[in-house]
């Protein structure tokens, strides 16, 4: 049966015994050298030391300007309305990285004078969907892009929407020169299937996007029933995946 921790359970230890334990304190970081440069990234090379002892190199990508402590805030938007399903709020864009069109979360670069993310992910929002909030719900710690290739960092915002409110009524975009959105509302009941069809037709889903859809779906199962065991509420992921 699937177990969930509880006062009446003893918590799992967060590392099982058959794993092998990091000394963090082996791990160093020596030097960063700039091996090429563009207008908005350059290309890094790390020199840091391993668990044996060896010194080793890594190339990475970085940003040239950081303003505030992340590079980058992505918020995720539920429009609430009455007598209507919520919905998650994605945009459609071109990405010339991936050669194609993606879905992902309303985000961007913070700028200067930015100190908050929750300010970066509510501005974010109203240019690229044309919606408004007040006040974000919560703000992640920072969390890592891409940590296999790059440094850049990110702050997940998450915001929910009056879609009675007037302004939001009588919502408008207002992104800047050069870009593009288009707002796509998917009902929270139906996130997963409706992504799967999306990549059937061509476009890239950001992962950020699928993680949370998938763990989304997992949670709506877990919910209706205790009973569920882990083999089964693996399945049911897999299931919705596969179609």
């Amino acid at each position: 049966m699937l177990r969930t921790s509880g006062h009446s359970m003893m918590a799992p230890s967060p590392t099982p015994a058959h794993s092998r334990r990091i000394d963090k304190k082996k791990f160093v970081h020596i030097s960063s050298q700039e091996i090429a440069r563009g207008d908005f990234l350059s290309l890094q090379k790390h020199k840091y030391v391993d668990a044996t002892g060896a010194e080793k190199h890594w190339e990475v990508a970085e940003r040239r300007k950081r303003h505030g402590d992340t590079d980058t805030v992505s918020c995720i938007p539920v429009l609430r309305r009455q007598l209507k399903y919520d919905c998650l709020v994605l945009v459609k864009q071109y990405r010339p990285a991936t050669k194609s069109f993606t879905l992902e979360f309303p985000a961007g670069l913070v700028e200067n004078m930015e100190p908050l993310a929750q300010h970066a992910a509510l501005r974010r929002l109203h240019s690229q969907t044309g919606y408004s909030a007040n006040t974000a719900k919560q703000v992640s710690p920072l969390t890592a892009c891409d940590p296999v290739h790059t440094g850049c960092t990110t702050k997940i915002v998450t915001v929910d929407i009056n879609g009675d409110d007037l302004l939001n009524l009588k919502a408008e975009q207002n992104f800047g020169e050069g870009e593009m959105y288009e707002v796509v509302q998917i009902p929270t009941n139906d996130v997963l299937q409706r992504l799967n069809e999306y990549s059937r037709d061509g476009y890239v889903i950001d992962c950020k996007v699928y993680a949370f859809a998938v763990g989304l779906a997992m949670g709506i199962k877990m919910g209706e029933s205790n009973s569920a065991t882990e083999e089964n509420d693996v399945q049911f992921v897999t299931n919705i995946i596969d179609q």
